[in-house]
């Protein structure tokens, strides 16, 4: 400090030239600057890296240049400021860790400078060259990728364009993000860029509209579950208002969160407008369908009347002791009548299939009974054709089947009708056989095998086609309306089961088809048993293949001895092989009257006995030599029964000389009936027919021209049945019925059986009939056997009810049936879905009834009173409620008679009744 004069003077650099003062104390500034900043960034730099070697050496440089920038530092505040030890200590130190520096460095020099070998450069190069392939690779990779999404965008612009359907996308805001063309058509917007950002409110829509898609939006956004197949309406941006389908569903992204949604919908206008046009055009052909249905009831009635008029005045003319010749012309004239008849029946039946109204009524019925009837039915058409009808042609076993016996019936009529029509000689047979059986099941298959002209394979096509024959023209020789065949076949199909033909031209044709119903045990009859004819020996004469395949399989079954001869010269050959024995002889009539029988006798020494197989015309006149060989004549077609107990007689030695099939033997014996009937009739010819027919087992008949008259004759006059006429001028069948069961005056009997006799024959006319009030449906025309039974039924029921009720005391409710369902059956002809719908409309009606009973009873009112109950008594009887009515009935009498003390208990007697009532039919009728 002693020398502090020998330095220079402190702050002369202040004197010095500006710009040399500038000049030094920017540059000391900057280079501060750089010696304090240089290490912070090497010190930063280094702490980032956690793979740098050499990390002290960083350091020492920080640690160095930090030093010197110290000491530059010092030496620039030293010019100023006589701080010479203080800068000669910073120097010491910048010394220190600039040796250090030098000392840590210098033995490391080498290995921080030292490069890698050659062939490490080169695999350093490879690899480098390699990331750069690689990178390129990438690269181009990464454009090729960018084009094809380019094109994939194009490509799904252009599909979703293309497409037939709107389709739009949203965010999470219900924000629109893109659309094809065809949305944008309907929101008025030219491109996607005009419609981002936007939200159905911004939309041409109505605010009801937007508001609606809002809220549809939220729900599928907020749940994720889409909404599809969705019906609305809107008005696009040409104020066309349009329906629409439309399908939205959430959109995900790869964390399963909801991002947005995607929605579609297409234009279902026209075909809404399709489904309306659709709607109207079915509602206009149900009308028409009820048009039709009305005009066809209405000319089943039209025809019907007349055609009843004819047939039954033919009957009674038949009836009357006409002449042989006359007599044949009136039959003549209703079989001509009974086929147009046929014919309208068939047309009919067509409409009724067609409309699915026709319905089938399965019973249990024996199919021999059924072909027998079928083939007493027939036999006079094939006679007039001289053939020969076998039905059936073989043995069949007695089986019961479910069926619907009417239309079995019809489909073999129309079959065997047909083959008659075409076979000019030969013979017409029908075989039954089971083809497949199933437990209860048996698949039945019905064939009809003809000797006709035959039918060719283009011909076969068009058989079953309604209206279709096989000669249409002008002049064909076989009539027909081609009607037949077309309704067999639905009728058979309805049946469950298929039909259709075989047939070579000129060589015959067999017509057949398969139904399978449910069959009971087999009913044991004598002509079944086979031992009952085993002692007999029988020869028969059979010419015709038809025949003795008959016999050979129907005397087979029967376990009888026998021979069939084809031929005179053969039957003369068995006769001799036969010698004395007993021998019954079965021959044609035609051949047993050409052949003589006593040169037959006294060249063959056996003792014969004759069964001749006549027509139904040569029953008509037997020649005397019948009755001289004291024969016995069955009458063709041959029936298994007949021939059965024909064969017995020969056994019993109990047979009659000559068994004929007349018409008046086929009907049973019918009693005289003592009754008073009145008939309501508008049409004199029915007045006459009608009236013939009732008339002629006993009863007497009145006559009333309309509904006022009947009742007007019901009040003064007794009577014990009413034939009830539908439809007549003024008052009608219907409401008269409905007027007869309704009466409470006390003049007429409200329970007296009242028929129903119309024309009209369509479905529901029946149930119609029986709605309102009348007990039993007859359609004209009527035929005399149908009155009789209808006679016997109804009056016979009427005196069986007569004395039940006067033998049962008014008070013994007890000994009363709840529900007679053998009654309320038989009234309703069996007809379950009618019991059932019956039963439901009494059930569902009658608490409203015992309600108001409850009421009146209540207020007092006793001609109320007796008028509901009344109601209820005639409700019940249809019912079959028998102690429903019988209560019912009592409290109608203490309400005329003024004694109501009783009713309240007799009202819950009433109550209690209906509910057993209720429980018994529900079983009786399987309701639910």
């Amino acid at each position: 400090m002693d020398h502090v004069h020998d330095f220079m003077p402190h702050g002369v650099c202040i004197s010095w030239d500006v710009p040399l003062l500038i000049l030094h104390v920017f540059s000391d500034i900057f280079i501060a600057f750089a010696y304090f900043s240089i290490p912070l960034g090497i010190i930063f730099f280094v702490r980032q890296k956690d793979d740098i070697t050499f990390k002290p050496v960083y350091y020492l440089f920080a640690g160095f240049i930090t030093a010197c920038g110290i000491t530059h530092l010092m030496g620039i505040i030293t010019l100023w400021v006589p701080i010479y030890y203080i800068e000669g200590v910073f120097k010491a130190l910048t010394a220190i860790v600039s040796v250090s520096t030098a000392v840590y460095l210098i033995p490391r020099l080498s290995d921080m400078v030292a490069l890698p070998d050659l062939k490490e450069l080169i695999s350093l190069n490879k690899q480098l060259s390699d990331e750069n392939t690689s990178r390129r690779e990438a690269e181009a990779e990464l454009q090729k990728s960018r084009s094809m999404l380019s094109e994939s965008n194009k490509m799904l612009s252009t599909i979703l364009d293309a497409i037939p359907v709107r389709v739009f996308w949203k965010d999470r805001r219900s924000v629109f993000l893109g659309a094809n063309r065809l949305f944008l058509a309907d929101a008025g917007l030219n491109s996607v860029d005009e419609l981002a950002g936007k939200t159905d409110f911004d939309m041409p829509w109505s605010e009801a509209a937007a508001d609606k898609f809002r809220r549809d939006d939220a729900k599928v956004i907020n749940t994720g579950l889409p909404q599809l197949q969705i019906e609305e309406q809107f008005v696009d941006a040409s104020g066309n208002e349009i329906w629409v389908n439309s399908n939205k569903v959430a959109l995900l992204n790869d964390y399963e969160q909801v991002i947005g949604l995607l929605g579609t919908y297409e234009d279902i206008s026209k075909a809404k407008q399709a489904a309306q046009e659709l709607m109207l055009a079915k509602e206009q052909a149900e009308q028409a369908n009820v048009a039709k249905s009305e005009f066809l009831a209405n000319m089943s009635h039209e025809l019907r009347t007349p055609l009843n008029g004819v047939i039954g005045s033919l009957h009674l003319l038949t009836e009357s002791g006409l002449g042989s010749r006359q007599k044949n012309l009136a039959k003549m004239s209703k079989n001509s009548a009974e086929s147009l008849l046929g014919l309208l029946n068939d047309i009919l039946d067509l409409s009724k299939i067609e409309s699915g109204n026709l319905q089938l009524h399965l019973h249990n019925e024996d199919i021999n009974d059924l072909l027998t009837e079928v083939a007493k039915n027939m036999a006079a058409r094939a006679e007039e054709k001289g053939l020969e009808l076998l039905c059936p042609g073989h043995f069949i076993p007695s089986v019961v089947a479910k069926i619907d016996r009417l239309r079995v019936k019809q489909v073999l009529s129309n079959i065997i009708g047909n083959a008659i029509k075409f076979t000019d000689e030969g013979s017409v047979t029908l075989d039954v056989a089971v083809v497949s059986q199933k437990a209860s099941q048996k698949t039945f298959r019905f064939s009809v095998s003809d000797t006709g002209i035959g039918i060719n394979a283009a011909e076969q096509q068009k058989l079953f086609q309604r209206f279709s024959q096989l000669d249409s023209s002008s002049t064909r020789q076989r009539g027909g309306s081609g009607l037949g065949l077309a309704i067999s076949r639905q009728l058979v199909e309805l049946m469950g089961g298929r039909i259709g033909v075989n047939s070579t031209e000129g060589l015959g044709s067999t017509f057949w088809f398969e139904i399978t119903v449910d069959t009971s045990k087999r009913v044991r009859l004598a002509h079944t048993d086979s031992e009952l004819l085993s002692s007999l020996n029988l020869i028969v004469m059979a010419e015709l293949p038809c025949y003795r395949r008959y016999f050979d399989d129907v005397l087979t079954n029967w376990h009888v001895q026998y021979q069939v001869a084809n031929s005179p010269h053969q039957l003369s050959q068995m006769l001799d092989l036969a010698g004395e024995q007993e021998i019954v002889l079965i021959l044609p009539m035609d051949f047993f009257l050409s052949a003589d029988i006593d040169k037959l006798i006294r060249e063959h020494s056996g003792d014969y006995q004759f069964v001749l197989l006549a027509s139904q015309n040569q029953l008509t006149r037997l020649p005397e030599k019948v009755e001289q060989y004291d024969s016995l004549v069955l009458s063709k077609p041959l029936v298994q029964s007949e021939l059965f107990n024909a064969l017995l007689g020969f056994v019993a030695d109990t047979h009659v000389s000559i068994l004929k099939e007349r018409p008046s033997q086929n009907q049973e014996t019918h009693e005289i009936i003592d009754a008073r009937v009145l008939l309501v009739e508008d049409n004199y010819i029915n007045v006459v027919v009608a009236k013939g027919l009732i008339e002629m087992f006993g009863p007497t008949v009145e006559v009333a021209e309309n509904g006022a008259e009947a009742l007007s004759l019901l009040s003064r006059q007794h009577f014990d049945l009413v034939f009830m006429d539908c439809q007549m001028p003024g008052m009608d069948g219907y409401d008269c019925s409905r007027q007869i069961r309704a009466d409470t005056s006390g003049q007429m009997n409200t329970d007296i059986p009242i028929i129903a006799l119309t024309a009209n024959a369509m479905r529901g006319d029946r149930e119609k009939c029986l709605a309102a009030g009348m007990d039993d449906y007859l359609a004209k025309p009527v035929e005399a056997e149908t009155i009789y039974q209808t006679l016997r039924k109804w009056l016979n029921k009427q005196a069986g009810t007569n004395k039940s009720v006067t033998e049962t005391p008014s008070d013994s409710e007890e000994n009363l049936l709840v529900f007679d369902s053998v009654v309320y059956k038989r009234r309703l002809m069996n007809d379950m879905s009618l019991m059932q719908q019956v039963a439901v409309n009494f059930i569902d009606d009658m608490p409203r009834q015992i309600a108001q009973l409850e009421s009146l009873i209540a207020e007092g009112d006793e001609v109320a009173i007796a008028r509901i109950a009344h109601k209820i008594k005639g409700a019940c009887a249809n019912m079959a409620a028998l102690e429903m009515g019988e209560l019912a009935l009592q409290i109608e009498s203490d309400a005329k008679q003024q004694q109501l003390t009783q009713l309240e208990q007799r009202l819950m007697q009433l109550r209690k009744s209906f509910d057993r009532l209720v429980t018994e039919v529900r079983q009786a009728l399987v309701l639910s």
